[in-house]
């Protein structure tokens, strides 16, 4: 399978996928997704190999519409060079001779940019795959993401029952309305003294 379609496939995949409420997450079977991974690993290599041989038969295109076009313009040459080496050269044949040279240099210069335009739309093809594969591998790290941000945001702990009931300084809880010290001062007088008061009578 080829990185298209096992990009397909994860794709697909995701897009099957529930969502974790209130956050936005993927919920993944792990193995499914590795599984994909592994045979994306399997499937680059393959997918590079491909690409460098574009640009070895880029190589040879060129180099053979430029070897082509030499060609014409040497037989070109040849034919100027056989009007030439006759006795008498009428001014048609010099004439038919730079025509056929211009043609000939026309027919090259087709060639050769044939050759180039074809060379390019190759490799502007496999530029548009590769870009499209790392678009798909980027979107697929991005939903596989931990949840990093959930735990940054995480709401605050609720205060428990203890805080409730004390406060949250424990200091507080030894604290009364007034000192215990001064508290005991203002309890009444005791009932001996009253004893001994009625004994005298």
């Amino acid at each position: 399978m080829d990185v298209m379609a096992l990009l397909d496939k994860l794709d697909a995949y995701l897009s099957e996928c529930a969502r974790v409420p209130l956050v936005g997450r993927l919920m993944v079977e792990e193995d499914e997704v590795f599984a994909i991974i592994d045979d994306l690993r399997a499937a680059l290599p393959q997918e590079l190999e491909q690409a460098k041989w574009l640009l070895k038969e880029r190589d040879r295109i060129i180099a053979e519409a430029r070897k082509e076009a030499e060609e014409i313009l040497k037989d070109a040459q040849g034919q100027i060079a056989a009007l030439a080496s006759e006795s008498s050269i009428s001014k048609e044949a010099r004439k038919q001779a730079e025509e056929l040279m211009e043609k000939a240099r026309g027919v090259a210069r087709e060639i050769n940019l044939g050759a180039r335009e074809y060379a390019d739309d190759l490799m502007r093809k496999v530029e548009e795959v590769m870009e499209e594969v790392l678009d798909r591998i980027r979107q697929g790290r991005n939903e596989l993401l931990p949840e990093k941000e959930a735990a940054a945001t995480a709401s605050p702990q609720e205060p428990g029952l203890e805080d409730e009931l004390f406060g949250k300084d424990p200091a507080s809880l030894g604290e009364g309305p007034e000192d215990d010290e001064d508290w005991i001062q203002d309890e009444p007088p005791s009932r001996g003294k009253k004893r001994r008061g009625l004994g005298k009578g």
